[in-house]
């Protein structure tokens, strides 16, 4: 876990949270813009991600590795007495819900970039989506599930540090791939038990991994008093690696000055 504090009069406490394959570095330049915002950050690497390790690259045992991981997270997030907001990209996304619901976390607002809701069938070839409906010889055992980084993002800059990187994940285990779908499945199917917390979600229209209209079909299921979608009409699957996000950036500040806003501490 790191923490990067803000150098301005502290507004609130953001928990970010990677998307698959990734690792928490990708967001450095998302955290420095919520810094200078005025905004404390809390990430890490996710279980299977980065550099939590290197014998269980792509792996996990069960799905509550990931929303212990954002309890631990959160947790220091309270130290500070301030808003919390929990923004997920992806599968940090779908952590995000499942982390709120699961523990109950008293956050102030939940921001989903592309939430992994739903696959996006195309990229997924159909040998690999026929072994993962069947039970294999070890649920350790991993493939390629063939998401190319450029599904992610085509800025040069990040696919040069993607080539580049020992720790993003290539191939993933049988057991994780299974896991993930169930759990997407259960977490869609349960959306109308979520909690009343403002929900923000951010999904790109070119995006080759989740399907964005579905995904926000999925998300105004949402028991939200306060929800708000926007689909951008360019940009891929990862929302703020690129180079230009101003419009992206603009519609989470202001979400997030609105929250502060209905809460007082914001006028």
């Amino acid at each position: 876990m790191w923490k990067w504090e803000t150098d301005q009069q502290p507004k609130g406490v953001m928990v970010v949270i990677h998307d698959m394959m990734e690792h928490h570095e990708y967001y450095t330049d998302l955290i420095s813009r919520l810094r200078r915002s005025g905004y404390h950050c809390i990430t890490g690497d996710l279980p299977g991600h980065g550099q939590t390790t290197r014998v269980n690259k792509g792996h996990i045992t069960d799905f509550a590795q990931y929303t212990d991981r954002i309890d631990e997270w959160y947790k220091a997030a309270q130290e500070y007495g301030l808003p919390t907001f929990i923004i997920g990209q992806g599968l940090g996304g779908l952590v995000a819900l499942e982390s709120v619901k699961l523990n109950n976390l008293q956050v102030d607002g939940i921001v989903l970039l592309n939430p992994l809701l739903s696959f996006k069938q195309s990229f997924m070839n159909r040998k690999n989506t026929l072994k993962t409906s069947v039970r294999t010889s070890s649920d350790a055992t991993r493939f390629n599930p063939g998401i190319r980084m450029k599904y992610f993002t085509e800025d040069e800059k990040y696919l040069e540090r993607y080539e580049n990187d020992e720790l993003i994940v290539r191939k993933v285990s049988y057991h994780w791939y299974r896991t993930v779908i169930n759990q997407m499945k259960t977490t869609t199917e349960h959306l109308d038990d979520f909690p009343d917390v403002p929900v923000l979600s951010i999904l790109s229209r070119n995006n080759e991994i989740v399907d964005p209209y579905l995904s926000a079909k999925y998300v105004k299921r949402i028991n939200s008093g306060d929800l708000v979608i926007h689909i951008l009409d360019d940009g891929e699957h990862s929302i703020f690696q690129r180079e230009d996000i101003e419009i992206p950036y603009y519609q989470l500040v202001t979400f997030l000055n609105m929250q502060l806003f209905k809460i007082g501490l914001l006028v």
